[in-house]
């Protein structure tokens, strides 16, 4: 049974408004990837408003390139111009005395600093939009993979990709599930608008204490053999009345087992021990790929994507005591990862949408498997993405 409480929430709030108060516009000891006078990230992205030059993002208009070369030339290093460059925006923004100057009045011939007046809304092409729905696999086998995905550090990794894509200004939202038709998991005390995660109402590291907290929520080992977070984040998304699909966003679905969804050696007759899932599959691969791409989604092109992290069925490592096929720790009792048939063909259905990665090979390591589907496909995906309308 789950006890509200509004402690939680204060909690998140008070961290972030200590964090912002005892930020500067220089470089601190707790300095963030992408964030003002910090690292750009590994794709040269920064936060939105932010310009990555020499590998540092500060607020700046102008050309890069000659910034590089003249800070190369006079020996200035890049966190020195960094912070020479957002000492002075800093200062320029504060001179409130002369109402006439802004950057379309600079008549020098040297680069423009922004004065706090930038564009920073959302991406003129593609998607403006992004909602994200990780459907977990709530066996107990899965603990260790859902602990290392929900880790604050790791996530908020996560979210620092989500914030670089198309160029960084796209509204996001995450949503949390299991692969036993929970519905939406939401931290204990949750006081959201919506039983999601909102990009306009938490900032990076409050969105990973919320994402930690509803992760926490999944527990219960389902019945045996009937895993199905394909078939689960499918059904919620068809039956929501919560508003959590947007029309203008691309829908990206995280897919994370260690089995198939409804695999056909989990279902009773399946394997030669008669055990399993008498749960028959509700629908085939195709129908799940037409239902979210026309019925949640309403036709539009492109608007559909997931990131499947499972066992990769060309990988034979060999079977189980019940003949069941693994794509890796198989010792004839047993496997650690078993194919994922259905998920895969899923993400094939998707082409350029689709992400897999095998299990077997990411291990721990789901949240930069997760950063890399976002910072490569889905990232893509969005810059393609054309809402309609």
């Amino acid at each position: 049974m789950r006890h509200s409480s509004l402690l939680w929430l204060a909690g998140i709030l008070l961290g972030g408004i200590a964090a912002q108060a005892c930020g500067d516009t220089l470089r601190n000891d707790d300095c963030t990837v992408g964030g003002r006078s910090c690292e750009c990230t590994a794709g040269g992205g920064c936060d939105p408003g932010l310009t990555c030059i020499d590998g540092i993002c500060v607020f700046f208009e102008g050309d890069t390139d000659t910034v590089s070369a003249s800070n190369a030339e006079s020996g200035m290093s890049a966190t020195t111009a960094s912070t020479t460059a957002s000492t002075t925006a800093s200062t320029t923004a504060l001179d409130t005395s002369d109402t006439a100057m802004d950057a379309t009045d600079a008549t020098d011939d040297g680069p423009k600093l922004d004065v706090g007046g930038a564009d920073t809304g959302p991406p003129k092409s593609g998607c403006t939009a992004i909602d994200l729905l990780f459907v977990l696999d709530s066996s107990a086998s899965m603990l260790e993979e859902r602990q290392a995905l929900a880790a604050t550090n790791a996530f908020t990794q996560i979210i620092t990709a989500l914030e670089a894509i198309n160029g960084g200004g796209v509204d996001y939202r995450i949503g949390v599930s299991d692969d036993k038709d929970g519905g939406f998991e939401v931290p204990l005390g949750w006081a959201g608008a919506g039983p999601w995660l909102e990009s306009s109402e938490l900032d990076a590291q409050a969105m990973a204490l919320a994402f930690n907290g509803a992760v926490g929520q999944i527990s219960g080992a389902p019945a045996l053999g009937c895993e199905h977070v394909l078939t689960s984040g499918t059904d919620l998304l068809l039956g929501d009345n919560s508003g959590f699909v947007r029309p203008e966003a691309l829908l990206v679905l995280v897919l994370l087992t260690d089995v198939d969804d409804y695999g056909a050696y989990d279902q009773l007759g399946g394997n030669t021990c008669g055990v399993g899932c008498s749960t028959s599959p509700p629908y085939d691969v195709a129908q799940i790929e037409t239902m979210l791409s026309d019925d949640v989604k309403g036709g539009q092109i492109g608007a559909v994507a997931a990131i499947v992290i499972a066992g990769d069925p060309g990988v034979n490592d060999g079977l189980n005591g019940c003949q069941q096929p693994g794509s890796c720790g198989c010792n004839g009792f047993d496997c650690a990862v078993f194919h994922a048939d259905k998920l895969y063909a899923f993400a094939n259905l998707l082409g350029p949408n689709g992400y897999t990665a095998d299990f077997c090979l990411v291990g721990n390591t789901v949240p930069a498997a997760v950063e890399a589907a976002l910072t490569e496909n889905i990232d893509l995906a969005c810059m393609t993405f054309e809402p309609a309308g």
